[in-house]
């Protein structure tokens, strides 16, 4: 029966269904067999799982975090963020690559996303870089590949569907995620003056001190934003779906109030916007959950342990191994499918062998959103392409050195562990 589900689902995705619909039709399809053989399942338990598995406080944070990044774009914080970047850093070799890479690490503690930040930066600074003499598809390879710390740096959404699916601490791997979050921008920032020493790309002018108190004041309080996020959670003052609906607030005031670039008529598109993204999202999550209930009921996390255990007994192999399996499926798949297909599936495997869920959490986290940057289906590399005008596969080329520091980090965190979970332990303390 297990593989009638898996062989629904894969001709459904085949045919081109999306994949939370094809998860629910396969669904249906093994219940509608199991009650013709006899079984005491009816059609029934479909919505009443459905409506369970989005029945979740901690979901919420998810369209409250893609609310708060709409309202962000459209409110002038990302453009105030921008300036402060490029005071602090642009001067530095590099010039705008530098500029693109932190103002994303900042956004990062905002909007908690690679696509809304990808488009957030990639509207300002690619053409600001195509001006200053950039070629084009470095500056979308560049703004693509830093929006992968969106997800990375806390907060971040596939962390909350994580901690949704499977009861792990989302505050934990929001801490998990801070230091490799870090560490990869830095890598990037290397990587970018490599490149930008042997090409002699453009450097900003170093700015007075008058000129960075100023991009200082003029940002202030949209740095103050992830502070207010964070902080929230971390101090335990929020849960992070309260902290959500704080961003949401905060950059709301911002935007109508402080920098008057919200008006009251821009919010019906802004609303039905988030509405239609969110709903995609929760539908996935929907289906993915009746999907999860069956492989639990024929036992497929056991099963898959035991196939998983007689390759190798050696955790460090079996987890490289799955990460190779992710990284193929990113090819393929978007990251919240992905996340909502294997993660019930797969955390039983990694407990089994003694993993710790929030490191395993946080690479997840990071080999989905690394997806988002490989052809065929790599959502940012067509994201950058629409803002560029540069074809997918020319953007994809470009981002080839980005990709690799972001492969060496995955399997790099992926060896050592105590990167990612160092932090977590010292503010909340050992796991139990």
């Amino acid at each position: 029966m297990l593989a009638l589900l898996f062989v629904a689902m894969l001709v459904l995705m085949v045919l081109g269904v999306d994949l939370g619909i094809a998860m629910g039709l396969a669904a249906l399809l093994y219940v509608l067999v199991q009650a013709l053989s006899g079984s005491l399942l009816t059609l029934t338990i479909l919505p009443q799982k459905m409506v369970n598995g989005v029945d979740s406080f901690p979901l919420l944070a998810v369209p409250l975090f893609m609310l708060a990044g709409e309202l962000m774009n459209r409110g002038g914080i990302t453009q105030r963020l921008v300036r402060f970047a490029t005071a602090v850093v642009g001067h530095i070799t590099g010039g705008l690559a530098n500029v693109v890479v932190v103002t994303n690490m900042i956004m990062a503690g905002m909007s908690g996303s690679a696509v809304a930040d990808a488009a957030a930066t990639g509207a300002v600074l690619v053409p600001a870089m195509r001006a200053a003499g950039y070629p084009r598809r470095f500056a979308a390879a560049v703004v693509g590949a830093a929006s992968t710390l969106g997800p990375i740096i806390p907060p971040s959404i596939p962390m909350i569907l994580i901690g949704s699916m499977v009861e792990v601490s989302v505050g934990r791997m929001f801490l998990g995620g801070a230091v490799p979050g870090l560490l990869i921008g830095l890598a990037l920032m290397v990587v970018i003056r490599i490149i930008a020493t042997r090409q002699g790309f453009p450097v900003e002018p170093r700015p007075s001190r008058r000129a960075l108190l100023v991009s200082g004041r003029d940002a202030v309080l949209a740095l103050a934003m992830p502070v207010i996020v964070i902080g929230g959670i971390l101090s335990g003052a929020t849960t992070p779906t309260e902290a959500a609906a704080l961003a949401v607030w905060y950059a709301f005031l911002l935007g109508a109030v402080v920098y008057r670039e919200i008006h009251l008529a821009d919010l019906p598109e802004v609303l039905v916007s988030v509405a239609v993204k969110s709903g995609a999202v929760m539908l996935t999550v929907a289906t993915a959950t009746v999907f999860g209930w069956i492989a639990t009921s024929e036992r497929m996390g056991p099963l898959l342990t035991r196939w998983v255990l007689s390759l190798t007994s050696s955790p460090i192999l079996i987890l490289f191994l799955i990460m190779i399996v992710l990284l193929a499926l990113g090819c393929l798949m978007e990251p919240i499918p992905i996340l909502v297909l294997m993660t019930p599936i797969l955390f039983p495997v990694v407990t089994a062998i003694g993993i710790d869920p929030v490191h395993f959490g946080v690479l997840v986290t990071i080999n989905v959103t690394v997806g988002m940057l490989t052809p065929p289906v790599g959502l940012t590399l067509f994201l950058m392409s629409a803002i560029s005008g540069d074809s997918v596969l020319d953007i994809a080329r470009a981002t080839l050195p980005f990709l690799a520091v972001l492969l060496v980090a995955l399997f790099a965190l992926s060896w050592l562990p105590s990167l990612v979970v160092w932090l977590p332990n010292l503010v909340m303390g050992v796991a139990r």
